[in-house]
This record gives structure tokens, sequence and C-alpha cells, in this order.
């Protein structure tokens, strides 16, 4: 009787610990699409960390290029389970804005 009661206690240990909240994964700079469409060629880098915020990225070998990466896994709770991913590489020549670009995000193996 002593073993059954351990047993089944131990079972519902298990069972609880499968229930697991995971909370919402966000990283990154979360980029409105009304953002990204304020930033026009021919703004200056200060203009564009007003409205972008500070990148992500900023490579020390391109240092023309500003990468803006956001990515949302959502919570266990959540009825919307779809991963968001956004990439927006802005791209500068003298100090100005020459290109906007979104672009997807890689896949990795390993991951």
């Amino acid at each position: 009787m002593y073993t059954l009661r351990h047993t089944m206690l131990l079972l519902v240990l298990l069972a609880l610990g499968a229930c697991v909240y995971r909370p919402d994964i966000k990283q990154g700079n979360f980029l409105k699409s009304s953002m990204i469409a304020q930033v026009k060629p021919g703004m200056t880098e200060a203009q564009v960390t007003y409205v972008l915020g500070t990148p992500m990225v900023q490579d020390p070998f391109h240092p023309d290029r500003w990468d803006y990466v956001y990515y949302n896994v959502p919570s266990t709770l959540s009825s919307d389970t779809r991963t968001r991913e956004r990439h927006v590489v802005v791209l500068f020549k003298n100090g100005k804005v020459v290109s906007v670009e979104q672009r997807p995000i890689a896949k990795h193996a390993g991951g």
C-alpha cells in the first residue's frame, strides 16, 4: 500500500510537470509597417534612428548597413501560434539612406 501511494504521487507529479507555461519570446526591434514606410532615401542616420530606433546589428565591416531584426514566438496559451519574423535592412551612402529592404529570415539547419 505504501508503495502504491508513492507510485501514484510520482505519476501525478510527472503529469503536472508536463503542464509548463512558456511566455512570449520577443527579441529584436519591433517595427510596424507604418514605421518602415516613414524611412525615405536621403534621410540621415539620426533621422532613421529616431523613426526605427537603434539597429539590432551594426556590422563594423559594413558601417553603411543597418539590420533591424524582430523575432516573436507566441506563448503556449496564445490562440495564434505562428512565429513572427521580420528583417529590415537600411543601406546608407555618405550618411544618407539609399534603400530600405525587407528580407526573409534565413533558416538555420541546427536550430
